[in-house]
């Protein structure tokens, strides 16, 4: 392997694999590829070496003792920031496309099946660092023209930094584009809705949306984005293991114009059935919201609609639509989709305070 300057720099690979007999045959493949390697037998294993080493890839099988691939991905993306652009690579026996599809949305970057081909698995992984090495090397300024990025490579690293941000947040966010496909699924979403998921199936993919929501739901939110419209659902969606069930609020993002795999609506999902004093409490101190003030954000973000809010509270449609008003300009907001956005943080800010 070449760095940019042309020094010969061998790339290292994090190879996790309860299997002694294929990890040695596989490691024996990679260092005759001119890799080094670092060899761990399964995930509670990979984590203890990864304080000595920082790899420039991971390949991780997904079924294993103590900790399995799925665990120590989601391990390796909550606390370990600073491998967030190392390339996370499942290599499975589980070769079926609903797990191929979950294996991805859980944050890995590429999925090789077994029983292993060998020229498949050195192609990814060699196409893998590359695109991670041009991605440092790249610069961080914009074009000298037009003021855009300088190639593909830097959205590619904004992309991870906000979804680093993403996944700080304890509530469940996920974004679909027109087609119910699911563009992006932060890691509180996937531990809440793993235990929606169907047997052997997943529900990242516009199909298993659709077994966890309606038809017209989905089409409702989805068209409302298209059209730029305000739209605010809640839906309760049951759980196996007699675990809590999950509240999703169903938003639709500003779509008008959106491209084919644009975001075009937001679900955003959370389980521990919080009341109202503490988002109250915050909205207040935050914002500088007056108690009323206050008492008609949460009634909106709750997906209330102005007439309902007025009858709750005894006031007129006009002292809704003033509070309202105020609410967005103090909040920096402009729609009900942003406050619920801004809501979810709440807790968490809280809790930093």
């Amino acid at each position: 392997m070449k760095d940019g300057a042309g020094a010969h720099l061998p790339a290292t690979v994090l190879w996790i694999e309860d299997e002694q007999d294929l990890r040695e045959i596989l490691a024996d493949e990679l260092v005759d590829a001119g890799y080094d390697v670092v060899q761990a037998a399964n995930g509670k294993d990979a984590l203890h070496r990864l304080k000595d080493c920082r790899p420039d890839l991971i390949l991780c099988d997904i079924a294993m003792p103590v900790m399995d691939g799925y665990e120590l991905l989601r391990q390796i993306r909550e606390s370990r920031a600073d491998l967030s652009d190392v390339p996370f690579v499942f290599l499975s026996a589980q070769d079926g496309s609903s797990q191929i599809v979950q294996g991805k949305y859980a944050g890995a970057d590429d999925y090789l099946v077994k029983p292993v081909n060998f020229e498949l698995m050195l192609a990814t992984i060699a196409a893998r660092i590359r695109q991670v090495r041009r991605v440092r090397q790249a610069p961080t300024g914009v074009a000298s023209q037009g003021g855009h990025p300088a190639d593909a490579a830097g959205g590619h690293v904004v992309f991870h930094r906000l979804a680093r941000m993403f996944n700080l947040i304890t509530a469940g966010v996920v974004l679909l584009d027109r087609e119910g496909n699911t563009q992006f699924a932060n890691l509180a979403a996937q531990r809440l809705l793993h235990d929606c998921a169907e047997s052997g199936g997943s529900v990242f993919t516009a199909a298993g949306m659709q077994s966890l929501l309606t038809s017209s739901t989905l089409r409702d939110v989805i068209g409302a984005g298209l059209r730029g419209d305000d739209y605010t659902s809640f839906v309760s969606l049951p759980r196996q293991k007699g675990l809590r069930d999950l509240l999703v609020t169903l938003c639709a993002l500003d779509g008008v114009g959106a491209a084919v795999g644009d975001p075009v609506a937001a679900l955003f999902i959370c389980a521990d059935g919080r009341g109202e004093s503490a988002p109250l409490k915050a909205l207040e101190s935050l914002f500088r919201l007056t108690q009323a003030e206050g008492r008609v954000a949460w009634a909106f973000a709750q997906g209330k609609r102005p007439e309902q809010i007025a009858e709750s509270f005894d006031i007129s449609l006009t002292t809704v639509a003033f509070h309202k008003r105020n609410i967005f300009q103090k909040t920096h907001t402009n729609r009900q989709a942003d406050l619920i956005a801004l809501l979810l943080t709440l807790p968490a800010l809280l809790d930093a305070d």
